[in-house]
């Protein structure tokens, strides 16, 4: 499946700017311009990262031009007053209505023949009725009533996110995480060294040994301490304990 965004008669340059990027962020190429606003409208410095794709977006001069070889066309409006003379799907709802009412081969990996053009409005207006009446179903994003309309470059930046997502082309990169958890023998040589801080500070000395141990072992556990933690709790450990006793640290002459 291949999916174009056609902006439709957009007049500032730099929303056109962000709009290539917002496609370039979530992995779309294919952009096409109707009746943009000349000269200006390759004029974007908002783009980094979809400059090429800026190079070679078409400007067409109809609808027709731009989405002649598409087999589904899908229309954006915040619809307002507008009578819904087609279905209207709401932004996050997209994924079950493509299931439930477009062909298989839409949602065909990338590569098929299946062409979708994805339409967006004029910055003041939104698209118009003659637009509208050419798509087979209109998305919109909700919004606050009070509010409705949103910035061309944002309302692509949503689309091509919620689109890639449903498509299943979105790079999600694993977050780094903490790292895999002490183990039981390193959680015993941290209780082990932590007693022995207790012995130096005359820390308790009231319980026997061994419910010390219970108490710092459950303390360990209720942390949940991670393996690249542990160098760090030995570390200051032995610095408190060097502090106590007076001795000096590995490697430090007298």
């Amino acid at each position: 499946m291949t999916l174009r965004f056609v902006l439709v008669r957009p007049r500032n340059p730099l929303n056109i700017g962000a709009a290539a990027r917002a496609m370039a962020n979530f992995g779309f190429s294919d952009l096409v311009v109707v009746k943009p606003f000349a000269p200006v409208w390759r004029e974007t410095t908002s783009a980094p990262g979809a400059e090429e794709l800026v190079r070679n977006a078409r400007a067409v001069s109809s609808i027709d031009q731009a989405i002649g070889d598409c087999h589904l066309v899908v229309g954006t409006t915040a619809l307002r007053d507008r009578r819904s003379e087609r279905p209207v799907v709401a932004l996050p709802h997209l994924g079950d209505h493509l299931k439930k009412e477009t062909p298989s081969p839409f949602l065909a990996p990338t590569g098929s023949s299946f062409r979708t053009a994805l339409l967006f409005g004029p910055e003041k207006t939104g698209l118009s009725g003659p637009y509208l009446d050419r798509c087979h179903f209109w998305l919109t994003i909700p919004t606050d009533p009070a509010c409705p309309s949103m910035n061309l470059g944002q309302s692509v930046a949503l689309c091509a996110y919620e689109w890639a997502r449903v498509l299943g082309t979105l790079a999600v990169r694993p977050l780094p995480g903490p790292g895999p958890l002490a183990t039981q023998e390193d959680l015993g040589r941290l209780v082990k060294h932590a007693m022995d801080l207790f012995e130096a500070a005359d820390y308790l000395p009231f319980l026997p040994r061994s419910a010390q141990e219970r108490k710092i072992r459950r303390l360990f556990q209720r942390w949940r301490v991670h393996r690249q933690d542990i160098q760090l709790i030995h570390g200051l450990f032995r610095f408190l304990k060097q502090g106590l006793t007076g001795e000096k640290p590995r490697g430090q002459k007298s």
